[in-house]
């Protein structure tokens, strides 16, 4: 007999009727927190002392007791025994240099495979097909052992919507460099094999070793329209350096020779792996089945209506070794769609405006560690700030 979340995983990962969404998902935030709160003492008290039990139902996903995505970066949150943790993935820590460090067992492992997926297939049309990887091959120190960082994991889900792998860059003296001439015969090959392909790279990567120097050499790869780029995370890195969306979608059409809808930006984040949230080219993000997004205001921490910025608040029922649930994060940005379907289904897009600047704690009392959260608003120019899976 199926869980309640395996009945999640079961539907569509969009379009799915906004009723039949709200019982699944609901059902299934159910399941999760009732094993949070019974496995994980830290995570119980918590709930204890936000007046939440398990056993009364969940009529709002806004009334779930959520963390501060900066607790996993003091705290070691876990709800299995320690011999069923089966990997610990380290974020990237671009802001503070503490990573957050989440715990893996395979139940949870197999469900964001599953979650991921179905993602990338409502993405890329339900066919595998080859990809450029805009980096250079992992070191075979990164492919074994427990811990693993979130550049290495996040890469290793996306790339099993892959047919073949074939790596842009090289290393040299640990940095990566673009191959130019491998890169161009790679493309002249898959584009004469006839079938759609992909690329796929994080943000930074894709622009500072790929689109940058071809863009200043000229080069136009005049790829077919069913090519999409696909990229993700370090952002951070291209603000620091005036580049920003515009700048970054403009410069690769140009050198791939694709309209920009068809450059895919995905958000998502370490704490939540295998659920992500893709854009359309616009910086607008569509929130899959698998999960919810709420927006809160910064100081009083309660909802806002659509449209009205706040503190991005994510839940999703997926992991099940460590109680990460309902996670409120330091970017800020606003429900910016919200449409029904004439067949009933409902489907909400979001953009990600900002990140927050650092501030004391609010709302997490003395259960909790404090000075581990941000609630002071930096509202900054669309830079697509994304935290990097």
């Amino acid at each position: 007999m199926n869980s309640p979340i395996d009945d999640l995983l079961a539907l569509p990962p969009f379009g799915v009727a906004a009723e039949a969404k709200a019982a699944a998902f609901s059902a299934a935030v159910g399941q999760a927190m009732t094993h949070h709160n019974e496995h994980c003492p830290m995570f119980h008290a918590w709930c204890e002392k936000q007046g939440f039990t398990p056993e009364k139902p969940i009529e709002n996903p806004a009334d779930l007791p959520f963390l501060p995505v900066g607790i996993f970066k003091r705290l070691s949150l876990c709800s299995v025994p320690q011999e069923q943790v089966v990997r610990v993935v380290t974020s990237s820590a671009t802001s503070s240099q503490v990573p957050s460090r989440i715990v893996l067992d395979q139940i949870t492992r197999n469900r964001q495979m599953r979650a991921l997926s179905s993602i990338m297939t409502g993405i890329l049309g339900g066919r595998r097909r080859p990809f450029v990887i805009l980096d250079a091959p992992p070191a075979p120190s990164t492919q074994g052992g427990q811990e693993l960082s979130a550049r290495a994991a996040g890469m290793r889900g996306y790339l099993m919507a892959a047919t073949t792998k074939h790596y842009a860059l090289d290393s040299a003296a640990g940095a990566p460099v673009l191959n130019v001439d491998r890169l161009l015969h790679t493309v002249e090959q898959l584009k004469n094999a006839g079938g759609p392909f992909g690329f796929l790279g994080y943000t930074y990567m894709l622009y500072q070793s790929v689109v940058r120097p071809l863009h200043e050499r000229g080069v136009c790869l005049q790829l077919p329209e069913n090519v999409f780029v696909l990229h993700f995370g370090g952002w951070k890195k291209l603000q620091d350096q005036a580049v920003d969306r515009a700048t970054l979608n403009g410069h690769t059409a140009e050198v791939f020779g694709i309209p920009t809808q068809n450059i895919r930006d995905i958000y998502g984040f370490t704490e939540q792996l295998g659920v992500i949230y893709p854009d359309r080219g616009d910086g607008v993000r569509e929130v899959p089945t698998y999960a919810e997004v709420i927006v809160r205001d910064p100081h009083t921490l309660q909802p806002v209506a659509d449209g009205e910025t706040g503190l991005l608040e994510f839940i999703c029922p997926l992991p099940h070794g460590y109680p990460g649930v309902a996670i409120l994060v330091d970017d800020i940005g606003r429900i910016v769609s919200r449409h029904m379907g004439p067949d009933g289904t409902t489907r909400r897009g979001f953009e990600v405006i900002g990140r927050a600047k650092r501030a004391e704690p609010r709302g997490c009392g003395d259960t909790l560690p404090s000075k581990i959260y941000a609630v002071a608003v930096n509202e900054t120019s669309d830079t697509g700030n994304n935290k990097s899976i």
